[in-house]
């Protein structure tokens, strides 16, 4: 042993890099299984702040860890640009000011030091293991909490402790359909496409062995399961489009890799047929779920139309209105981060939060701040698919990453989930990646 680890265990590389590693994927599992479980809140920050101090003494003590500039650029860029739009809306007293500023300067400078921690194989390969396994947690909580509901598993207090006392959960089948709130749920528009992804695409990061093919596959399904039993429309569409979105990004794959991976994906497709004409089979039996009423209620949460007989939708069409004519106000510098618009407040406590989240970034921060925005998000899109060509190891990993960020970015259209803490790594997690591959460079 070297003799600074006999005088100091906690100061030896391997030990810190292993507390680093253990307590970002414990992190990771919570604010994947438990997005918004106020209990959890407090070990949520504690454990990110033990992380991020970890990190920083590293970088200070011996140059690690290793942080791409080009990354840091576009963090500092990012969140430059709300500084600017926060300080206009404190100027203008805008009543969502303060929460903005930890949305759009503290967290993204917080996550993109976080992610300096992962420029090794081992890291990514942990971060990618426990998608699969808070995927495989969330889907299978689902389907016990839907069966227990309709008092065909007995309830014996495990869901009640699971849920951590989280007061939103809630089951509820009328009208052909089930509707269900769980925490997780929140997650899944990425943990779902993400785990359909890897499960379509040749990969060595989550092994060989059968026993990971049956965990990806149960997590896949009980994923399934859980998207459809919740009744979320947003979610139904994220699942839909997931097996296109996965041809797209493996259209920039070599042409060796595509060829050696359309086994996977053939049988991808199939299975996912077949699962969903089961699970649909097995909601019928047990609830009486109708797939008429399911598409109608499908459609119509789209449907934003005057005539529209939709409560969630008629809601979305206020917003649209209230927030369309704010932004034409002042369409090219908007109104300042956390501006509310005249004629839609749907949060008493929170009036500057909306649905249509990327329709409220336009009213605050007009057509300069919402394309920087974009921009931002295409530079990751952009770095992600460079990776996907060049091959290998990493675009095995990058695929799934841009597929479960497309889906949370579908889903985030109609709920502001970006705009949450618990969710904000759906955005890092591929820019760690990329940090990998750049830093390696």
């Amino acid at each position: 042993m070297p003799e600074v680890f006999d005088k100091d265990p906690l100061d030896y590389p391997g030990r810190r890099q292993q507390f680093f590693g253990t307590g970002s994927c414990l992190l990771l599992f919570l604010c994947m299984a438990f997005p918004t479980a106020a209990k959890l809140v407090a070990l949520k920050s504690i454990l990110f702040a033990m992380l991020l101090a970890g990190l920083l003494h590293d970088y200070l003590a011996d140059g690690r860890p290793r942080l791409d500039f080009r990354i840091a650029l576009w963090t500092l860029a990012l969140t430059a640009m709300g500084f600017l739009f926060v300080l206009k809306g404190f100027l203008a007293g805008n009543p969502g000011a303060s929460a903005a500023v930890t949305v759009h300067i503290l967290w993204p400078l917080a996550f993109t030091l976080w992610i300096a921690g992962f420029a090794e194989d081992r890291m990514l390969s942990a971060l990618h293991l426990t998608v699969i396994v808070a995927t495989l947690f969330v889907g299978l909580y689902g389907c016990a909490y839907v069966l227990t509901e309709l008092n065909i598993l007995p309830d014996i207090g495990v869901i009640s402790m699971l849920s951590l006392g989280w007061d939103d959960q809630s089951f509820g089948s009328q009208e052909g359909l089930t509707k269900m709130a769980i925490a997780g749920m929140n997650s899944l528009p990425f943990l779902v496409p993400y785990v359909m992804a890897s499960a379509a695409v040749r990969s060595s990061w989550s092994g060989r062995g059968p026993g990971w093919k049956i965990v990806l596959w149960t997590a896949c399904a009980s994923g399934w399961f859980t998207v459809l039993a919740g009744g979320r429309r947003g979610l139904f569409l994220v699942v839909l489009l997931a097996p296109g979105l996965i041809l797209l990004a493996r259209f920039f794959q070599p042409a060796r890799e595509k060829a050696a991976a359309r086994g996977n994906v053939v049988r991808s497709t199939a299975i996912l047929a077949l699962a969903v004409v089961v699970i649909f089979g097995v909601l019928t039996s047990i609830s009486g779920v109708n797939l008429h009423d399911v598409w109608d209620y499908f459609g119509s949460g789209f449907n934003l139309s005057a005539q529209t007989s939709d409560g969630d939708a008629v809601e979305r069409r206020q917003e649209f209105i209230a927030l369309s004519r704010g932004w034409l106000e002042r369409p090219l510098l908007g109104a300042g981060l956390g501006a509310s618009a005249l004629g839609s407040i749907r949060s008493e406590t929170s009036p500057w939060a909306y649905e249509l989240c990327y329709l409220a970034i336009l009213h605050q921060t007009g057509l300069v701040g919402f394309l920087a925005y974009v921009a931002g998000v295409a530079w990751i899109f952009w770095r992600g698919v460079k990776i996907i060509g060049e091959g290998g190891h990493l675009a095995e990993l990058m695929i799934p990453m841009l597929v479960g960020l497309s889906g949370l970015l579908i889903a985030n259209a109609t709920n502001p989930y970006l705009e949450k803490f618990d969710e904000m790594w759906t955005l890092f997690l591929p820019l760690a990646v990329i940090n990998r591959r750049l830093s390696r460079a």
